[in-house]
């Protein structure tokens, strides 16, 4: 097509991402021009079509890192430790009296690994043209179709086209353009779309896949809730003996996919309540808060944590937990109930995972998991794609069960 009806439309580049041993590295465009993104910087290869003649220049320092930023510690380092068990906690009303901390991430500016932010403009343009021509699109198909009723309002009869003939053929000529325009338009969104090669080596294949699997089985939790924030508990004027109360909200876990990567096969995706999704690609997150707000980070930035924490429940206790003891409403110090309150109740008090995910950019999601198992062989199986990057240092291992 000629591109008529919008000229400046940009034709954007295919992504090749390669996860290696090495890490994750990126190749962006194709033809004449490639840029190459890895651990190695930034570099740009020119070639002539036919001819095996190439040129390669560094375009930039070190991608890795930025030389502000701290090195980030191994892969083997950023495993999620052994869950241990902390004090309980309980879901409750706030009480101003309490400083309260909220748990959430930094704006999407801030939160892009420096490895990965050439692949980040790529997707920004593709969002950016795709979200205008389907604007634009929408319009032409109104206009098609106003166009195409009038014509064929005309061509359905036969007195109006044989009388009037040059308003027929204006119609016609505006019906046939309206056609023109929405097929140049939606070939245009076709080619927002970046056309995405994943390549990855069997040594991290097996462990990132196996670690999708883990994931899916995750997903059938019974319940599965997103921490908004904590604040102390006022144990004396609350008679209670928790710690720590939270906000928390329900939230879904799925193996789906994100409209800004084209990619034939589903990924891990994290409900975020109050932020951004997170969508596990093999060697990078893709946190998504909003249409053109968005990062990529890569995994050896996320700084992941488990732990179990006894939890007292009053909301109803899941049907794939643990209830490990008792507690109360009002309670004494030492945990007994308190007398003086006539309507006392007993809570039960519950088994609960965590997940905290973090970076040194500012990326902090946490969520809180009703089946410790599933957590448990979701975390190895996170550990086991980490250590797949040929680091000296052991994971961690976890318990498989409550004791």
């Amino acid at each position: 097509m000629g591109w008529r009806f919008r000229h400046s439309f940009k034709v954007i580049p295919g992504v090749r991402l390669n996860l290696s041993k090495t890490g994750l590295s990126a190749s962006i465009g194709g033809g004449p021009f490639t840029m190459n993104v890895g651990t190695r910087g930034v570099y740009g290869t020119a070639s002539l079509p036919g001819s095996g003649i190439s040129y390669r220049q560094k375009l930039g320092g070190s991608a890795s890192r930025h030389p502000d930023v701290p090195s980030f510690p191994s892969p083997a380092s950023r495993s999620f430790p052994s869950l241990i068990p902390t004090p309980p906690t309980i879901h409750g009303p706030s009480v101003p009296a309490m400083p309260m901390q909220e748990v959430h991430s930094a704006s999407t500016e801030l939160l892009t690994s420096e490895s990965l932010k050439e692949l980040k403009k790529v997707i920004q343009t593709a969002c950016e043209e795709h979200e205008d021509i389907n604007g634009q699109l929408q319009l032409a198909r109104q206009e098609k179709e106003t166009a195409n009723q009038l014509y064929r309002k005309w061509e359905n009869g036969f007195l109006l086209k044989k009388i009037f003939k040059q308003n027929f053929a204006k119609r016609k000529e505006q019906s046939e353009t309206a056609d023109a325009k929405v097929a140049e338009l939606e070939e245009q969104l076709r080619l927002t779309k970046i056309a995405t090669v994943v390549e990855i080596e069997k040594d991290q294949a097996e462990p990132y896949f196996k670690m999708r699997d883990d994931f899916a089985a995750l997903c059938e939790c019974a319940a599965i809730w997103d921490i908004k924030s904590y604040r102390g508990a006022d144990q004396f004027h609350e008679r209670t003996n928790v710690e720590k109360r939270i906000e928390r909200e329900n939230v879904t876990f799925s193996l789906g996919s994100c409209d800004l990567l084209q990619w034939d096969q589903k990924v891990p995706h994290m409900q975020n309540s109050k932020g951004g999704d997170l969508y596990l690609y093999p060697g990078f997150v893709l946190y998504r808060a909003a249409k053109e707000a968005f990062s990529v980070i890569d995994f050896h930035d996320v700084n992941g944590k488990s732990n179990l924490v006894k939890f007292q429940e009053d909301r109803g206790v899941p049907a794939d937990s643990k209830v490990i003891g008792q507690s109360w409403a009002k309670a004494n110090k030492d945990g007994s109930p308190d007398k003086r309150f006539a309507n006392n109740r007993q809570i039960p008090v519950v088994a609960y995972a965590y997940l905290t995910l973090k970076s040194d950019n500012g990326l902090w999601e946490e969520f809180q998991f009703s089946n410790v198992e599933r957590l448990v062989r979701f975390v190895q199986s996170w550990n086991s794609f980490l250590s797949s990057f040929g680091t000296a240092q052991q994971t961690n291992s976890l318990p498989t069960h409550v004791q």
